[in-house]
């Protein structure tokens, strides 16, 4: 009777143990045994809202065909978007927020550079893995952070290909237009350090508001040299407006802009404005026909009801899918350590055209650039 009581209350241990154990597992913030918890902070009203809505719909559209399949190791991805207004003040109270109420596992996407910049104290302090920061600046590439993945280019990447570009067809009458913060000031910078080395120097440089409520004074500034390019380190409105201005009183100018204007909306915003204009990009073609990538991208926003196609939302996408790559290779038992490891693992990570590279001591995905120019359709061609 005794022998038989002691394996009985040994059997019941073992199945209450194998039962904590069992729910006890999941012990990572943000992840439980049936999701994952990925939070974005991004500008959905605002001076660049139109950028923001389209950076929303490529992650979503990845992450909503991904779920419909079953998920990530079993889990489904749950993607907590917070609108910040494109106000760093926000993004810092959102960032908080999704550490602190949502619990999130990781950040996806926060947009923008002084954004970026207000956030990187509580990125810092937390440890929170922060994947593909929606900007170029280096505020987020130095000093090296572990947690910290960046997969586009980084701006000096961009102006260096426009730079090279206009030296090499003899363009040399080069003025620059600078949003009037921190993306502005060192993608200026950057300019200079790029045309320097070529032993040249902007013909003429002026700053403009991120409302663009100065876009005549700085284009009327401009337009006294007579330039034949014009660099603009300015996004949404300030491009828009800027560009428009300039127009108005001047031609001849050609613009030349970073990839924050490869946004299909920016297109409809200047109209025939905007025939001509030059835009990097620092993801392959979306329309492209022949690219299985642009191709699953495309069906993917179509299935959540989105038709208009971008840099940007494709960039969105791709940031996403290798996200959940780095989900992927951390396997069931996920932590915020494991997917760390497991991303800085990804090396030649191929995805057609684009490829994706990060080691132990780089977290620089891709230093893909290429230029597309708007053509009179309206439509960004190559």
């Amino acid at each position: 009777m005794a022998i038989s009581l002691r394996i009985f209350i040994g059997f019941i241990i073992s199945v209450a143990l194998g039962m904590s154990g069992a729910y006890a597992m999941p012990t990572e913030s943000g992840v439980s045994e049936s999701e994952i918890v990925i939070g974005q902070s991004l500008g959905l009203t605002g001076p660049l809202a139109e950028l923001g809505v389209e950076i929303s719909n490529g992650s979503r559209a990845y992450i909503e065909a991904l779920n419909e399949k079953g998920g990530i190791n079993g889990r489904k991805i749950r993607l907590v978007t917070l609108d910040d207004g494109y106000v760093p003040a926000n993004t810092f109270k959102n960032v908080e927020r999704l550490l602190e109420q949502d619990k999130v596992f990781a950040l996806l996407n926060i947009m923008g550079t002084p954004n970026s910049a207000a956030v990187m104290p509580l990125i810092d302090k937390t440890g929170i893995p922060l994947f593909s920061p929606l900007t170029g600046a280096e505020i987020v590439r130095t000093p090296f952070r572990a947690n910290v993945f960046n997969i586009r280019a980084g701006y000096r990447d961009e102006i260096e290909k426009l730079v090279r570009h206009l030296q090499t067809i003899g363009v040399s009458r080069i003025a620059v237009v600078s949003q009037e913060n921190s993306f502005g000031k060192e993608g200026l910078a950057a300019v200079e350090s790029s045309m320097n080395a070529r032993g040249i120097k902007p013909w003429a440089n002026a700053s403009i508001k991120t409302d663009a409520s100065d876009a005549n004074e700085a284009a009327s500034h401009i337009a006294k040299s007579r330039p034949n390019a014009i660099i603009l380190i300015t996004a949404g409105r300030a491009t828009n407006e800027l560009i428009k201005a300039y127009n108005r009183i001047a031609k001849g100018a050609q613009f030349y802009t970073l990839s924050v204007m490869g946004a299909q909306s920016n297109i409809k915003a200047l109209g025939k404005d905007g025939v001509g204009t030059v835009v990097a990009s620092v993801v392959p073609f979306p329309w492209s026909h022949a690219s299985p990538l642009a191709k699953e991208y495309r069906a993917a926003m179509h299935n959540i009801g989105v038709t208009e196609y971008s840099f940007v939302s494709f960039e969105s996408y791709i940031n996403a899918r290798v996200l959940v790559e780095a989900l992927r290779r951390s396997g069931k038992e996920l932590t915020r350590q494991r997917f760390i490891s497991a991303a800085e693992n990804i090396s030649g990570f191929n995805l057609g055209e684009f490829g994706v590279n990060f080691s132990k001591d780089s977290r620089q995905g891709s230093r893909y650039v290429e230029l597309t120019i708007i053509g009179a359709s309206g439509r960004f061609i190559r």
